[in-house]
């Protein structure tokens, strides 16, 4: 057994350090921005600032945008190099990059609605080109989205709240 002693802030999650690293060192944080463009002037908060917010959330077992505000705000505030925003500020880029639904009606008169966002898809296809996950001379991919919709009762919602994390 190995002791060691810090004067760093340790925390439960601190293996999220090492994983954010590995991530921010094969630049998929400068593709994102670059393939997803800049936000406003005025923008404190880039796109790749929302991706790698989800990133670190999922990887401390947070399920929403709101865990980063009411849960996980103290562990992640603790990332070297990250600023943690507020749920709020996550749903609002989220948004940003959101794309309006497309309707298709079946043969049998079923209608279906999709949402197709083709600068989010082609982000995609960059990323795993570079990373070489696919061969970028490769024309013949086909990318199949399969799914099954599970009807719930279950219906969002939103409660006030206060936070000291980027407001």
């Amino acid at each position: 057994m190995k002791i060691t002693y810090s004067k760093e802030n340790i925390n439960s999650f601190g293996g999220i350090n090492f994983a954010d690293h590995i991530i921010s060192n094969n630049s998929l944080y400068e593709t994102i921005n670059q393939e997803l463009g800049q936000r406003g002037d005025k923008a404190t908060y880039s796109y790749s600032d929302l991706i790698r917010s989800y990133f670190l959330l999922t990887l401390c077992g947070g399920e929403c945008a709101e865990d980063i505000t009411e849960n996980l705000c103290k562990e992640l505030g603790q990332v070297k190099g990250f600023d943690v925003c507020s749920a709020d500020i996550l749903l609002r880029i989220q948004k940003e990059l959101s794309t309006q639904k497309e309707t298709y009606v079946s043969d049998t008169g079923i209608e279906h609605d999709f949402n197709v966002n083709t600068k989010m898809n082609k982000l995609m296809v960059r990323l795993l080109i570079e990373k070489k996950q696919l061969a970028p001379r490769n024309k013949d991919y086909i990318f199949d989205y399969d799914n099954q919709f599970i009807p719930t009762d279950k219906y969002d919602l939103v409660l006030p709240h206060e936070s000291s994390c980027g407001n």
